[in-house]
C-alpha cells in the first residue's frame, strides 16, 4: 500500500503550493503543485480513504 506525504510549502489567501511525496519519492521534482485550498482538502481526504490512513499532511516551516 502507498502512502503520501502532502507538504505544504507556501500558503496564499486563495491558493496553496505542494510537494507531493509518495512512498518517500518526490513526485514533482519541477516544481510546486498550486490548488485552492477546497481542492487540497479534498485530495487529501480521497488519498487518506484510499490509503487506509496512510496519508499525512505536513507544512514546511522555515527557521
Amino acid at each position: 500500500m502507498n502512502e503520501y506525504k502532502l507538504v505544504t510549502m507556501v500558503e496564499t489567501k486563495e491558493y496553496v503550493y505542494i510537494r507531493l511525496f509518495i512512498n518517500g519519492i518526490l513526485v514533482n521534482p519541477e516544481g510546486l503543485i498550486r490548488l485552492k485550498h477546497e481542492e487540497l482538502d479534498r485530495l487529501f481526504r480521497d488519498l487518506f480513504k484510499g490509503s487506509r490512513g496512510r496519508c499525512v499532511r505536513l507544512k514546511c516551516v522555515y527557521s
